[in-house]
């Protein structure tokens, strides 16, 4: 009498490929429909899934030595995002303003964000926002 298994290394090579592709759809599926948002989860900060370095600093903070410790490459771009409340704007807007000299001192590539909310809080976020030699932006 010969044994014969149930299923052949034909069976096994399918299962095993359903179970890559399910792998591979969840992880293209983008962050915020994988998961319902953390409502302590900061506005102020840029909207981004690579950040390399995130900084939370204090009023009139000197970010310039951050900076140029943690921007290695070219391609690399600081977001200067400020939340502000009602009334404050003209003071975070300043605040923004000298972000922006501190991050050209540096030598850094910087863009900012001011908008009104709830908090005081300002975010730095390095990324990588700039492709190659040319420095075509990326994002859109």
């Amino acid at each position: 009498m010969i044994l014969r298994a149930t299923s052949g290394w034909q069976t096994i090579t399918a299962d095993l490929a359903l179970i890559l592709f399910l792998i591979t759809a969840q992880a293209a599926v983008e962050p915020s429909e994988r998961q319902a948002p953390v409502a302590s989860e900061k506005r102020a900060a840029a909207e981004s899934t690579s950040a390399l370095a995130v900084h939370n600093p204090a009023r009139g903070e000197n970010i310039a030595d951050w900076l140029r410790d943690t921007v290695t490459d070219k391609r690399q771009v600081a977001t200067i995002s400020i939340e502000y409340r009602q009334g404050e704007r003209a003071a975070a807007v300043a605040e923004g303003d000298r972000l922006l000299e501190e991050a050209e001192a540096a030598g850094v590539e910087a863009r900012l964000m001011v908008a009104k909310g709830a908090s005081d809080q300002t975010v730095v976020v390095v990324d990588y926002l700039r492709s190659g030699e040319d420095g075509t932006d990326l994002a859109k």
